[in-house]
């Protein structure tokens, strides 16, 4: 009976060693610890320091809270991305055949009554997961404010669109590139990408030397694929992607109304 009342009080103790707070408890140890021997030996202190311990302390936290802050940034943009994947999914299956009525009445004219909110996994390991990340948005507007309501084309008319990316601002009009270039919007989902060409409104309608093409995927169901070039992306988050070239880098879109609360 001995041995069994060791075994369980030994149960409790070993499971509490392996909780959530004993793992973070034993991380911020052994960070205040590691700082704190730096400090010690940049200092050229020797022994205990109470004024060190301190400051390696603050440094162990922040630490703690950065990779928390980070944790949670890629888990919102993993769970935007898997949203758009599945949409992605259902998409292939009903064109193979297997899903055939999965998208009959997913109309994407509703696109223009709100905007996209951008996530990318993708660019967020490429700048080395900030936590101050800024990703952005796009918003699709008609080029002809009055659209025929009864018109069974296949696609929308021409559309212009804003896209906010980090700090940055850019903009793109279908018909700008008239006659060579068509870009409008499917009236429903579509594999299909479709590229527009965008520039700075503070350019005084001149297009950047970089490759500035969108590609752009209408998923349905709210979601859609946005390929930017990396060459336009070093424009707007800096060194970390400069001198990259003949890439894109992989955004999801998930829409969000005008009207939602």
């Amino acid at each position: 009976m001995a041995a069994l009342k060791g075994d369980a009080d030994r149960a409790p103790a070993s499971k509490a060693a392996g909780s959530p707070l004993a793992r973070a408890l034993r991380d911020f140890e052994a960070l205040v610890q590691r700082f704190e021997t730096r400090l010690l030996r940049a200092r050229d202190v020797d022994g205990r320091d109470d004024e060190v311990r301190r400051e390696a302390c603050t440094l162990a936290l922040a630490e703690l809270g950065a990779r928390h802050t980070k944790l949670e940034i890629r888990r919102s943009l993993s769970a935007a991305e898997a949203q758009g994947r599945r949409v992605e999914q259902l998409l292939h299956a009903a064109r193979d055949g297997h899903d055939a009525a999965a998208h009959d009445d997913d109309d994407l004219r509703a696109i223009h009554h709100g905007y996209f909110r951008l996530y990318s996994t993708e660019l967020f390991d490429l700048l080395g997961q900030p936590v101050d990340l800024r990703l952005g948005t796009v918003r699709f507007h008609h080029c002809d404010p009055s659209p025929p309501p009864t018109s069974r084309a296949p696609d929308q008319g021409p559309v212009s669109l804003e896209l906010a990316l980090g700090s940055s601002f850019f903009v793109a009009d279908a018909l700008e590139t008239l006659p060579f270039h068509a870009f409008k919007v499917p009236r429903t989902p579509s594999l299909q990408n479709r590229g527009i060409l965008s520039r700075k409104p503070a350019d005084h309608g001149a297009f950047p030397p970089y490759d500035s093409w969108l590609l752009f995927t209408f998923l349905g169901h709210g979601c859609l694929k946005l390929e930017v070039p990396i060459e336009m992306c070093a424009d707007v988050y800096g060194a970390p992607l400069a001198g990259r070239e003949n890439e894109e880098v992989h955004f999801w879109g998930v829409f969000v109304d005008d009207d939602a609360p």
